[in-house]
């Protein structure tokens, strides 16, 4: 133990001392901030525009969202990790040089599918192949993350780190992608893909060192007999309510995350440009900002269920909006409505279930908590794997009627609102001491959405009413 760093406090507890503390909350964030940064150009929607670029199919992009995902998984061996050598030296190795590593030739591939290099399915595969490795070994050393933070946060001003916390993360989405859609413009041409991604390794590559700055206190005690992944998994799954909350996450996840990447190719294909594109996506990131903390306020006043109810409804209707999205004025603001409604309503439903999560998974087994955040990871690495072979599938479909004109998306976009019952009608059955109905709840959310997006939308229809 390093007497400089960590002190015991009159209970005997061990703590790290207030000035290495505070320069650890400073390199947490510096974290946060580098990763959001670099994943945002290395694994948004500037990826995708690129592998569109490439003539990547629906298939294809179902595949690379779930590769991005799909390393959740891992985290169980990263507990195993964690034990053995330590918090902060797994998520340096594991979340930090590895992943950099595995990125570290993304740069460079625009420049050798340009120059004939590398054969266009090859560049998209290798890419494929770079950004799942990646998702894996982040995955195990992000076992290390909230063990640390935990570690030099302290518990009277844990909500005040978090919403800083978030507000930060949330700030660089925006900053970021809207600076990226700036650069990207219409058609961007192949050596700005390649400068995006060299800056979002660089990123990457940063971020080793503000790791490095993370303090961690040594285990209270040493484990004696830690129990297996497989003993995790069946201790969690003996657990009813824990089973019946793992059921709807699925179901809800699968619902309102698989129409999320196919949203960048309809638009594409209506002929809307990069930059568009790229800037709407940075709504995700207005719509939580602006309702995070409204959100958190509702559900203690409210209680879960009828909040998740609220989310339900209104992203059912927002995922139905995509329905009328074609290439006009109108549905240019549209768009950027509906993707700033998708994040306030999956905010939303994301704030109730972590609450729900804290109350359903006992306190006596929290090692239940890592298998629910598996499951919540693994659910919204499926969905696009779902819809893009069901777009696959039902490639070539077109429907017309007068003015009626529809295609496979669309049916992509009615489906994942249909769906959206099954975890409406599972979330009912959620209840906690305190309750009250959806329909009240559903009143209190839209009027100020209303009000906010309501003028937005009125006003290219009365530019169109003069031609």
């Amino acid at each position: 133990m390093n007497d400089n760093i960590i002190r015991q406090t009159k209970t005997g507890r061990l703590v790290i001392r207030s000035k290495h503390r505070r320069h650890s909350i400073r390199a947490a964030i510096y974290t946060a901030i580098l990763h959001t940064i670099g994943s945002t150009c290395l694994l948004a929607g500037t990826l995708q525009l690129f592998c569109l670029s490439l003539d990547a199919d629906d298939l294809f992009l179902g595949l690379l969202n779930f590769a991005i995902w799909a390393g959740a998984p891992f985290l169980l061996a990263g507990m195993s990790l964690m034990r053995r050598f330590g918090k902060r030296r797994i998520l340096v190795l594991w979340a930090g040089v590895i992943p950099a590593v595995f990125m570290a030739s993304t740069p460079i591939v625009p420049l050798a599918a340009h120059l004939q290099w590398l054969p266009t399915t090859w560049a998209l595969y290798w890419l494929l192949q770079a950004v799942f490795l990646r998702s894996a070994s982040d995955s195990i050393g992000a076992a290390g993350w909230f063990p640390v933070l935990q570690d030099n946060v302290p518990s009277r001003i844990t909500g005040k780190f978090f919403g800083t916390f978030r507000m930060y993360w949330q700030t660089s989405v925006l900053v970021s992608t809207l600076l990226i859609a700036w650069f990207l413009g219409r058609e961007p041409a192949w050596w700005k893909f390649t400068l995006v991604f060299a800056i979002g390794e660089v990123c990457f590559i940063l971020k080793i060192f503000a790791m490095r700055q993370l303090k961690e206190k040594p285990p209270a005690e040493p484990v004696k007999t830690p129990p297996s992944v497989w003993t995790v998994l069946k201790r969690t799954a003996r657990h009813r309510e824990t089973r019946i909350f793992l059921g709807y996450v699925l179901s809800y996840n699968i619902a309102s995350f698989m129409c999320l990447p196919f949203q960048i190719k309809f638009l594409k294909e209506l002929g809307y440009s990069a930059g568009f594109i790229v800037a709407a996506t940075s709504m995700i990131s207005v719509g939580a900002l602006l309702c995070l903390r409204f959100w958190g306020k509702l559900a203690d006043r409210f209680g879960n269920r009828s909040t998740f109810g609220a989310s339900h409804i209104g992203m059912a209707i927002v995922l139905a909006g995509w329905l009328i999205v074609d290439r006009n004025a109108f549905s240019g603001v549209l768009v950027f409505v509906l993707y700033g409604l998708w994040s306030v309503f999956q905010s939303g439903n994301s704030i109730a279930q972590t609450r729900h999560m804290f109350h359903s998974v006992p306190e006596s087994d929290q090692s239940g908590l890592v298998v629910v955040n598996m499951m919540l990871t693994l659910s919204v690495a499926v969905a696009p794997l779902v819809s893009g072979l069901f777009l696959w599938l039902s490639s070539g479909w077109q429907a017309t009627s007068g003015a009626l004109n529809a295609n496979h998306y669309h049916m992509l976009f009615a489906l994942a609102a249909v769906l959206l019952a099954v975890p409406h009608a599972m979330g009912k059955h959620f209840q906690t001491a305190k309750e009250n109905s959806t329909v009240e709840v559903f009143v209190v959310v839209t009027r100020p959405l209303i009000s906010l997006f309501g003028s937005l939308i009125a006003l290219p229809r009365k530019r169109n009413n003069k031609h």
